[in-house]
């Protein structure tokens, strides 16, 4: 009877864990997309030096972001992510074409984060 008991608890400390992160992360998935919707909006009207600047700080929140996310979420889709971001300041002080369509891949891509990790029966098996 207590392996019953045991397997229950630990069952349901797994359910917990696994409900929590995915709280986490769509959370810390709604505060990243708010930050780069932010560069984005800032950009499209014109100023660059703040556009920088907030580029600068989304580095920097992206560094916190995948610190806090790095043991819920598998190791390359942040290593994708990353690179994205990487390219956002040489985009924005070269004014590049392309920014806009890094700021749509990064959009995905955190999207596609959430996806992978919400338990559906085609991630399961």
């Amino acid at each position: 009877m207590k392996r019953v008991k045991i397997a229950a608890i630990l069952i349901s400390a797994i359910l917990i864990y696994s409900i929590c992160s995915l709280f986490i992360l769509d959370d810390q998935n709604d505060k990243f997309k708010a930050r780069i919707e932010e560069v984005q909006r800032v950009y499209e009207s014109g100023d660059t030096e703040k556009a920088l600047e907030l580029s600068n700080e989304l580095n920097e929140y992206w560094h916190k972001y995948e610190k806090r996310v790095t043991m819920l979420v598998h190791d390359d889709a942040l290593a994708n992510v990353n690179i994205s971001i990487a390219k956002l300041t040489p985009f924005i002080s070269n004014e590049n074409d392309e920014l806009i369509a890094e700021i749509q891949s990064i959009y995905h891509q955190i999207d596609q984060i959430y996806e992978e990790e919400f338990p559906t029966w085609y991630n399961i098996l």
